[in-house]
């Protein structure tokens, strides 16, 4: 009977813990301190940023937040959480660099901290580059509208 018990513990906690890992990192789950959300980008969104910040992404970010930046990257399937799919151009709004810049440099879980790894100008290219994703969303979409009048 003590053997059936152990089981059944190791069991849902092996069932429970996908969950948990989940939530600790939706939207409402992993959340920068508010003095991160403050934080000024101070490399402005210039093509040269772009560039920059496009390069790194492709060599360190594409595999799991895709070619597109929609969270479908090559690895996304095997991870735990799904990256973020920075085409969500509410999701995107709702973020202030700082906050990017706080989770890239920390990362949690799957996402890796990146601020032994990247300068923290190339954190902010990334973060102007990964903007782009959203924005040209809605560009897209107005493109769209004008072609049907």
């Amino acid at each position: 009977m003590k053997n059936i018990i152990k089981i059944a513990v190791v069991f849902l906690l092996l069932f429970f813990i996908p969950f948990i890992f989940a939530y600790s990192h939706s939207p409402t789950g992993w959340q920068a301190p508010e003095e991160a959300k403050k934080v000024k980008n101070p490399v402005p969104a210039v093509a040269e940023s772009l560039e920059r910040g496009r390069k790194n992404y492709i060599a360190r970010c594409q595999v799991c937040h895709g070619e597109k930046g929609d969270g479908k990257g090559v690895l996304a399937a095997s991870l735990p959480v799904k990256p973020a799919n920075f085409t969500d151009k509410k999701m995107m709004d709702s973020m202030t660099d700082g906050e990017l810049f706080w989770k890239i440099t920390n990362g949690k879980g799957p996402m890796p901290s990146w601020k032994d790894t990247l300068k923290e100008n190339e954190r902010w290219d990334i973060i102007n580059f990964i903007r782009t994703f959203s924005s040209s969303q809605e560009k897209e979409k107005n493109k769209g509208q004008e072609h049907s009048k």
